[in-house]
């Protein structure tokens, strides 16, 4: 079971006598007060408007990879104390893309190295463009392993990772993109098994019409990033719905993580499928708006994979990663997940429509965009994400990409000094890349934790 392994890590250091226990306390409180007024300022100065954002957070797919850049300067510094002998409780996620592992060996010695730095769950990517990197299952072997789209890697890498993060007592959750269907110019193969999704639309419906279309009227073509499906279309909800219930069944992971949920863009979708069901929808409620109808959609498939899991998983997580900013209430020009990408995110948790979301508040490169969610606008957002929280879990997440790792630590004080059940880290790569391990076993990681209970269960 889940409970026994979590409880089979350490979760205590060294026992210490009473009279050093108490003066470990009060330096603690004092520290804990230093930080509270630190944080205080930093939001006063967020409420009075910083100063905007050169550029809006790129919508290009997360896990591509960016080269390194030049070291940033620092303001502050802030290092949160945790009292000695207290059991403590918080989520430590690190992602691991596909692109950050190419052979068994990879797997393993990479969550060896998280279970040292202290990690306690890792949010491994099996799915990225309706392919597998587990044994198939409803859909093929992916090529990045394999060598070619259907073919057999001779490894499992979801059975690997499984097994690996169980034995140092870390969570392993499935990571899955969910609506893009293909990426590149070229199509995908024909003659897989399974047959892609790609050519099981195609042939079912017409070759565009179950694409995203712009208001504009254009369809989505092949191209050097991602082709999306509609998220109006039944097939790719059934899809969705069918993958993580296999997931579930077949492997013993910890849960499901949700990536890509939501419409690319706020021009999409004028497809055939919106169309009718958004006028459909229009004749039983005149005053409902295209938007909130495509906010709906998503809805919709985040609402019933969780069904389906709590029905075949009862232990299972089910999280999303999401966009950083869910409505801009402070006029930093920045786009929104709630208007520009359909996202309800904040909805989600109010409703209970899933258990944990994870907001992405990081630019793509943090070298290009050195201005954008600075750890001011990092505090403002965690706590306008934890406010709309309906007491279930947001883990801010944070880029290992700054060349130093006093950025970090910063966020990480400042998501737990506003009460954050946790945290997660993009990426195993940038961590890897920066030899971060070492620094997060001996700071923020120092000690120990569990991961929080599903309390509302």
């Amino acid at each position: 079971m889940l409970s026994d392994r979590l409880m089979a890590r350490r979760t205590g250091g060294t026992r210490w006598g009473q009279r050093t226990r108490a003066m470990r306390n009060v330096a603690a409180a004092l520290g804990l007060a230093l930080a509270w007024l630190w944080l205080l300022a930093y939001v006063t100065q967020a409420q009075a408007g910083p100063a905007p954002p050169d550029e809006h957070p790129p919508g290009a797919p997360r896990e591509r990879r960016v080269p390194l850049g030049a070291r940033t300067p620092l303001t502050y510094s802030c290092y949160l104390p945790i009292v000695e002998g207290a059991p403590l409780v918080e989520a430590r996620a690190l992602w691991v893309t596909r692109w950050d592992y190419s052979t068994i060996t990879d797997v393993q010695v990479l969550v060896g190295k998280a279970a040292d730095a202290g990690f306690n769950m890792v949010l491994f990517q099996v799915r990225g463009t309706a392919d597998a990197f587990y044994t198939p299952g409803l859909e093929p072997w992916g090529a990045r392993l394999g060598g070619a789209l259907g073919r057999h890697p001779g490894w499992d890498p979801l059975q690997a990772a499984v097994e690996a993060a169980h034995a140092r007592g870390l969570e392993l959750h499935a990571y899955i993109n969910v609506y893009p269907v293909w990426a590149g110019k070229t199509a995908p193969l024909t003659n897989t098994l399974p047959t892609h999704l790609f050519w099981t639309l195609s042939r079912r419906y017409t070759w565009d019409d179950w694409r995203v279309v712009s208001s504009a009227g254009v369809t989505m073509t092949l191209n050097d990033g991602y082709l999306w499906a509609s998220p109006a279309l039944t097939d790719v909800v059934a899809q969705v719905v069918s993958v993580t219930l296999d997931l579930a069944t077949r492997y013993d992971i910890d849960g499901i993580h949700l990536d890509l949920v939501r419409y690319p863009g706020r021009q999409y979708s004028y497809d055939p499928f919106s169309n009718a069901g958004y006028a459909a929808a229009l004749a039983q409620q005149p005053s409902l708006t295209r938007a909130e109808w495509q906010r709906r959609q998503v809805t919709l498939l985040v609402g019933r994979v969780y069904s389906a899991l709590l029905a075949a998983r009862p232990d299972l997580r089910l999280s999303a990663a999401v966009w950083p900013v869910y409505v801009d209430r402070w006029g930093w020009g920045y786009s929104q997940g709630y208007s520009d990408y359909y996202q309800d995110s904040q909805g989600w948790l109010l409703s209970g429509t899933l258990d944990t979301i994870m907001p992405m508040i990081y630019p793509a490169n943090v070298f290009s965009s050195p201005h954008v969610f600075t750890p001011t606008q990092f505090g403002v957002l965690v706590s306008d994400f934890l406010a709309h929280s309906g007491g279930r879990h947001v883990l801010p997440g944070l880029s290992a990409q700054y060349a130093d790792f006093d950025e970090i630590q910063q966020r990480i004080a400042l998501a737990r000094a506003l009460g954050a059940p946790g945290q997660a880290v993009f990426s195993a790569r940038h961590v890897e890349v920066n030899d971060y391990w070492d620094e997060f076993a001996s700071g923020p990681y120092s000690r120990p934790a569990s991961v929080p209970a599903l309390t509302w269960r």
